[in-house]
């Protein structure tokens, strides 16, 4: 040890001499950035539940079906996922008691009018619900955050935060993107469901789309397979994948029927 250090100490006078102290404290901010840097990396938020209840069927099923209106139900092995408009007439104490069993919701913006914030979703507290984080906490904001404080399972995302699930085998990451290029508002939420190597990747989108726009994401989002686009009346579901999704290469209405998917072996 007594070595190592005597090299370590040779070896910052030598770099003192070449270059001068003020290098060296360069290269330590550099260091301690990278550091930080790195303990930055990863999901804000990590959970994890239980598997060992998901039925042999379930755990072959991978499916997107209307579950009411604005409402869609993603199964993947076993994971279900609330897809949700927070305008949508389900949003409301009474439609909730109707709503099948899911693992997690996912709640796009909502939109001022019908509901007043997230305040319906303490009658489902312990279905954890992941929602855009409002990018100004202060002002005309206060009132839907204490709102939201009342939500024990809310789960906010600002842009590119993600949260990571896991049960049994399945594993979920909820990435929060914005639309075009240099927007800076949050425009949808990537799904990447994988068991094994077999993925899938779904985008969620929170804004309404024009026909241009929605044809537009294959390009903006490479590696995506499906995505669920918000409508007041039915979620439209688009192809980006023609091979993955065959019938949806433009919109189409979600119906309670369901569509099917395959994961992908990556």
């Amino acid at each position: 040890m007594g070595r190592i250090m005597a090299y370590a100490g040779a070896w910052r006078q030598r770099l003192a001499q070449a270059y001068g102290w003020r290098a060296l404290g360069v290269l330590a901010l550099l260091v301690l950035g990278c550091r930080l840097g790195v303990a930055q990396v990863g999901p804000r938020y990590v959970l994890a539940l239980d598997g060992a209840d998901v039925s042999p069927a379930a755990r072959g099923a991978a499916q997107v079906q209307l579950a009411g209106k604005g409402l869609a139900l993603i199964s993947f092995h076993g994971l279900r996922i609330l897809a949700l408009g927070a305008d949508a007439e389900a949003y409301s104490t009474e439609a909730m008691a109707q709503w099948p069993q899911a693992d997690l919701l996912v709640l796009t913006p909502a939109a001022s009018g019908r509901y007043d914030g997230f305040a319906p979703l303490s009658a489902r507290s312990g279905l954890p619900a992941i929602v855009a984080a409002d990018p100004h906490p202060l002002g005309a904001a206060a009132a839907t955050g204490a709102q939201a404080a009342s939500v024990a399972a809310l789960y906010p995302l600002q842009l590119w935060d993600a949260l990571h699930l896991n049960k049994g085998k399945v594993s979920l990451r909820v990435t929060a993107l914005p639309g075009r290029a240099g927007s800076s508002e949050l425009a949808g939420f990537m799904l990447d469901m994988g068991r094994g190597r077999s993925t899938y990747r779904l985008y969620v989108s929170c804004l309404p789309l024009a026909q241009g726009e929605a044809q537009a994401l294959g390009q903006r989002l490479p590696g995506a397979d499906l995505a669920l686009l918000p409508d007041r009346q039915v979620p439209q579901l688009l192809a980006l994948q023609g091979k993955q999704a065959a019938g949806y290469a433009v919109p189409a209405a979600l119906t309670a029927a369901g569509h099917t998917f395959k994961p992908v072996r990556r």
